[in-house]
């Protein structure tokens, strides 16, 4: 059994990470898009939420890490909440307009900023591989992994609500693998322990 002060310390490391990550590296980007801007405007507490949702699915994930078992209810919940954050970022961020950039380095022409984009690409997508690698091999999860990454540039294209970008195919792809590879591990542990909820 994990003890209190163990669990009071990962919710405040958690709480600590979850406010990095928001405040400094994925709002300051966010808010250089106007739609998403004026969101925020009208939710004030759109920041605080999102800090509040990001702690506590590393604080959960903590608990089950340890106890060995996965909460099927945590699995649902959080990655409900992720799609619709996946689908909000990149579908309704940009204002209407069309690119295609085929340098697969553009971002590393540009500053902090740039920079900052390219981490939150690779970011935004780990948790997707993670979900394939439940089921999907490694054959099976290049395949499922391109022809997602694939479609949504194409669909942010072909409907004038952004880039298609060969350097976003090779940083969210690279996000896929990091969750993928990290599922593999993540079900190394886990098969020691136990799946509960799933009644």
């Amino acid at each position: 059994m994990i003890s209190w002060l163990k669990a009071v310390a990962a919710l405040l490391v958690s709480l600590g990470l979850s406010w990095g990550l928001i405040d400094f590296v994925a709002f300051p980007i966010l808010m250089e898009y106007p739609r998403i801007a004026r969101v925020t405007e009208r939710f004030f507490y759109t920041e605080a939420v999102l800090i509040l949702f990001f702690a506590l699915t590393l604080w959960l994930f903590y608990l089950q890490w340890v106890r060995r078992e996965v909460w099927t209810i945590y699995v649902y919940l959080v990655y409900s909440v992720y799609i619709l954050l996946l689908f909000v970022v990149l579908f309704t961020k940009a204002r209407t307009y069309q690119a295609l950039i085929l340098d697969p380095f553009d971002f590393l022409q540009g500053g902090f900023k740039s920079w900052a984009e390219a981490l939150m690409n690779v970011l935004y997508f780990i948790p997707l591989g993670v979900l394939y690698g439940m089921k999907a091999d490694r054959r099976e999860f290049i395949v499922i992994a391109l022809a997602t990454i694939l479609g949504i540039e194409t669909i942010q294209y072909v409907f004038y609500i952004g880039t298609f970008a060969v350097s976003d195919i090779l940083l969210n792809f690279g996000g896929c693998w990091i969750g993928f590879t990290c599922c593999e591990g993540f079900r190394r542990h886990f098969s020691r322990g136990s799946v509960t909820g799933t009644e």
